[in-house]
């Protein structure tokens, strides 16, 4: 592991446990000593979550691109149900320990995701995917009206937050895509294999992918099984005998 627990970063974020780590990056579930929140009778450090991707001769420079990205436009995105933007930095390699970091910071929500609700053996109910689905495409009506549109690219169970008030939150807009930026450019295909529209694969994402993706979603939660392991028939999820 490059960075410690308890270590603080830009004299601010004082990581406390690692979420996740993959080819270069990591997520840290840590506190913000600058922003106060009431717990109580309380004032303790807010909880944040703090992405941060190594610059390393290994990576991919769209990587890097995809990244600030997702800062860039988590910077102008105001909607209760993702978690609020807080700051983006660069550390120097002396900091980060032999490589140059950048991290993106953004509010903690506490609760579950629906993979991880799913591994645990839950099922969901039609009613609750209902639910789901109205308070998914509530957040995604708020995406694609923005001027220009913003396409999240990546819905799936991991990237959904059920939280502690049983409301639904979308996460990592790591595979976000502003599509002023993309007329007539080409750019990294990203998405995950069973979530993934036809179209999106081809580099050519609209905000239907983003509702393709959702129903495919939801299609897991009713089905208990990964979207990429049903049949397919035309095109078409065959998922009506697993229902």
């Amino acid at each position: 592991m490059i960075l410690q627990t308890e270590k603080i970063l830009q004299g601010r974020y004082q990581l406390k446990q690692q979420l996740g780590q993959n080819a270069g990056r990591q997520t840290w579930l840590a506190e913000d000593l600058a922003a106060p929140s009431s717990r109580g009778s309380a004032s303790v450090p807010a909880p944040v979550i703090v992405k941060l991707l190594a610059f390393s001769p290994q990576m991919e420079w769209d990587e890097l691109k995809l990244f600030e990205r997702e800062a860039q436009v988590l910077k102008h995105i105001k909607h209760p149900r993702i978690p609020q933007y807080r700051d983006y930095f660069s550390l120097d390699e002396e900091e980060g320990l032999g490589l140059p970091w950048f991290g993106l910071v953004q509010d903690y929500i506490p609760g579950s995701s629906l993979r991880q609700l799913l591994d645990e053996g839950k099922r969901f109910t039609e009613e609750q995917a209902s639910r789901i689905a109205t308070d998914l495409l509530k957040i995604l009506i708020y995406l694609h009206e923005l001027s220009p549109p913003v396409l999240h690219r990546d819905i799936k169970p991991s990237n959904i937050i059920l939280g502690k008030n049983k409301r639904c939150y979308l996460v990592d807009f790591g595979a976000v895509q502003d599509r002023a930026k993309a007329e007539g450019v080409t750019f990294t295909v990203v998405g995950t294999s069973g979530y993934v529209p036809p179209e999106q694969l081809w580099g050519k994402a609209v905000p239907a992918s983003d509702l393709y993706a959702l129903g495919a979603t939801l299609i897991h939660l009713l089905t208990g099984t990964a979207p990429a392991d049903l049949p397919q028939h035309q095109m078409r999820i065959d998922f009506v005998g697993k229902v």
